[in-house]
């Protein structure tokens, strides 16, 4: 029924014809106040001590920041990780982030995550600024679904709700925000490729044009810029049984029109095909391995290709950005993304129900036909086509005291979505246990319309000083239509709107050129997920909002960054999830309470060494003391860092990393406000060493090696779940040790 090594077919993706309307710190150093500079992207080159630590360290702050951020560098991107990671596998270094991938690194879709205790369903996930879609039914976006690492220049966490102008459906503990890369100003052309571990092999091709000059029509073109990226990749991944098979393109444009005006075009579209895990029980790993999880047995609920997944995805959008001088300029961002997902799965890949047997009392009809099935698989086939459509409209005007910032983001979502009950030994025909009845297990369409307008100011009393306060208003209206809901089993015509004024204030003041501290206060809101309307009554589950308080504090000089904040999130009306086989319901668990501090440093001791350290100290519990489900303790990342060049002939540079990533105490499961299924604390080690070698004319060659998991620890690392079957509690465990090699040249 399912074309699963082709490129599902599910739709065109229409062209865009219009833009549309952070311990204080003692130093001896100057007193005197400075401007606060705009945040650099910084090209790191290899540097003899002293030099600076923030260019050296793998993420940092900034000093005009507001709210605790982490801007991973495009140098840690291509470097320090093996370059089949999706975003989700890098920013777990940051500060009280977690992160679940139990198959390898990018080797599978994500598994859950955390940042601050919140979950990868309570943080929205931007690319260049536009939200990156999530499934319709807990707002969770697929990280291996859209972009690959490479083409990935920066990843900023911001670990709070921002000011007003932060779109999102989730902003409300903070958002994870892409940079895609951009064209270079010079012409090249970079084959790249990667093997390792787990059968991957990954293979790409980028080409720059460099800035178009004298170009045909008058010179049209002149100053504009394009990059096109092609990437293939694929692997058996850590688990038995798994794969995964994925292909990426990527374009951006950048067009100058004129001497104010500039026009941004992105295309990428993504495929990917997986046999997916779904976790595993503790006495399928003490009888067949750690690493267990579906076999090649196509008798069994657990066959690789009984379990598979089919994503295709495109996320494009036109930019225009205009400067109207005397202070006034303005951004409109059309856009449109999708999501197409087609797949099959057993009943019970944890093997803990039977398969298929006809009897006196089980009786099964295909086509209104009674059959006899004799150790027949049973399972679903399902399908999902989501597109969106939107626009981000932004205008800010300087004034003599500071600047006024307004704007708004819109959004309609569609979404279809069925699930059919089939029997995958028979050509995956739908089947049913009475005559007449049908084999759907849900079939509805859905569609999210958002709105968010937004202003803010930010008044600068002081040049030191920055004030700035705004408000959003979100507006969520969700529909519901079908004639088979999920738990209802039944039909539904239903929608809800929620609305929300979400204020917020933060402060900024630079106590010296190196040394900034940072205050703010904000209300967050979390679009309701689409799981919350399946019950007889709409609005039983009310939307999640949040208090946000924080401060903190960022130092700079030289050789030395460091920054430290301390927060308190108080949580309204908890959405948790209960999941029991492959079914996943949503409650209200009450109010909570996140609280914690976080601390993050970078010091370079000469010779090209730098020491670098993050920690966090994390409380996250409902008011009843139990501790909220899948939230670290604490977390922590200590490690050596190493950058220097001329060290074999002259122009070339050796960077090498060695990182140890600590995740503290958790629990799985957190239902009816009670902890269940303990979760140890766990470490993983990670090495890197990268050279690179230039040629003549710019030309040069970059080797590297990537080692994940260094010593190999199979800890248990998340709660997948209980068995279908028998209720058994299913995990993850880390992936085993990872090498992997890659190599570039840019010619």
């Amino acid at each position: 029924m399912f074309g699963y090594r082709s490129i599902p077919c599910c739709g065109t993706t229409a062209p865009l014809l219009a833009l549309a309307p952070l311990f204080a710190l003692v130093a001896t150093t100057s007193a005197e106040a400075q401007t606060a500079a705009p945040a650099e992207t910084i090209q790191v080159t290899g540097q003899a001590f002293p030099g600076v630590a923030a260019q050296q360290a793998p993420q940092g702050a900034s000093l005009t920041e507001t709210e605790p951020t982490s801007t991973i560098s495009q140098r840690f991107i291509a470097q320090d990780v093996p370059a089949t990671s999706n975003y989700d596998d890098i920013l777990r270094m940051t500060p009280s982030a977690m992160d679940i991938d139990p198959n390898g690194p990018g080797l599978q879709q994500d598994f859950g995550q955390s940042i601050r205790g919140l979950q990868y369903t309570q943080f929205s996930v931007l690319f260049d600024g536009v939200q990156v879609p999530g499934s319709p039914s807990n707002l969770s976006p697929q990280p291996a679904a859209y972009f690959v690492a490479h083409d990935l220049q920066t990843i900023t966490v911001n670990r709070g709700p921002g000011p007003a102008s932060t779109i999102g459906s989730a902003t409300f503990g903070g958002d994870v925000e892409l940079h895609g890369l951009d064209p270079s100003t010079t012409s090249a052309l970079v084959p790249y490729a990667t093997f390792g571990t787990f059968g991957t092999k990954l293979y790409g091709l980028e080409a720059d044009s460099g800035t178009f000059t004298h170009t045909l029509g008058g010179g049209l073109l002149d100053g504009g810029r394009i990059i096109v990226d092609l990437e293939r990749n694929e692997s058996r991944g850590a688990l038995s049984g798994t794969s995964d098979e994925r292909r990426n393109f990527y374009l951006k444009y950048i067009q100058p029109l004129g001497a104010d005006t500039t026009l941004t075009a992105m295309v990428n579209l993504d495929n990917a095909v997986t046999d997916t895990p779904y976790g595993t029980s503790m006495a399928e790993m003490q009888k067949y391995g750690r690493n267990f999880s579906l076999n090649d047995d196509p008798h069994s609920q657990a066959y690789g290709p009984y379990n598979r997944d089919a994503y295709t995805t495109d996320f494009e959008y036109l930019k225009l950005d205009h400067d109207f001088g005397n202070g006034l300029k303005v951004s409109d961002q059309p856009y449109t993304t999708a999501f197409y997902h087609r797949g099959v799965q057993t009943s019970d890949p944890s093997l803990s129900s039977p398969n298929l047997t006809s009897s006196a009392s089980h009786k099964y009809y295909i086509d209104g036909a009674l059959v006899n099935l004799d150790n027949a698989v049973p399972g679903a086939a399902y399908q999902n086509d989501y597109r969106a459509w939107g626009n981000i409209l932004r205008l800010t005007q300087d004034t003599p005291w500071g600047q006024l910032r307004t704007g708004a983001w819109f959004e309609s979502e569609d979404n279809t979505l069925y699930k059919t009950n089939v029997v995958l030994t028979h050509d995956q025909q739908p089947y049913v246990t009475k005559r007449g009845a049908s084999p759907y297990q849900y079939q509805y369409f859905d569609r999210l319309i958002t709105a968010q307008p937004y202003i803010e100011y930010a008044w600068r009393p002081l040049q030191s000083l920055t004030i700035t306060g705004g408000v959003k208003y979100s507006s969520v209206t969700r529909h519901l239509d079908g004639p088979l809901v999920r738990t209802i089993k039944g039909p539904a015509d239903d929608h809800a709107t929620y609305n929300k004024a979400l204020p917020s204030i933060d402060v900024n003041e630079r106590l010296t050129k190196n040394w900034s501290v940072f205050f703010q206060a904000a209300k967050g809101f979390l679009t309701p997920p689409l799981n919350v309307f399946y019950a007889q009554i709409v609005n039983t589950v009310q939307p999640s909002s949040t208090d946000n308080y924080q401060i903190g504090t960022v130092y700079q000089r030289g050789w030395l960054s460091a920054d430290a904040d301390f927060y308190d999130l108080q949580y309204q009306n908890y959405i948790a999830a209960t999941t029991i086989g492959t079914n996943t319901e949503y409650t209200n668990q009450g109010n909570a309470t996140f609280k914690g501090i976080e601390l993050e440093a970078t010091a370079q001791v000469g010779y090209g060494f730098a020491l670098y350290a993050n920690g966090s100290l994390n409380d996250a519990h409902y008011h009843n003391g139990a501790q909220i489900a899948q939230a670290p303790r604490r977390t922590a990342v200590a490690g050596v860092l190493f950058d220097h060049g001329n060290v074999i002939r002259r122009g070339d540079k050796l960077d090498a990393s060695f990182l140890i990533k600590d995740v503290g105490q958790q629990y799985g499961l957190d239902t009816g406000q009670k902890d269940k299924f303990p979760i140890k604390s766990y470490d993983t080690t990670d090495v890197s060493v990268h050279y690179l070698l230039p040629l003549q004319q710019h030309r040069q060659i970059d080797l590297g090696v990537q080692v994940t998991n260094l010593f190999n620890n199979l800890s248990i690392i998340g709660y997948a779940g209980a068995a279908a079957g028998n209720g058994a509690p299913l995990y993850w465990v880390n992936p085993g040790r990872g090498i992997f090699f890659s190599v570039a040249a840019r010619i």
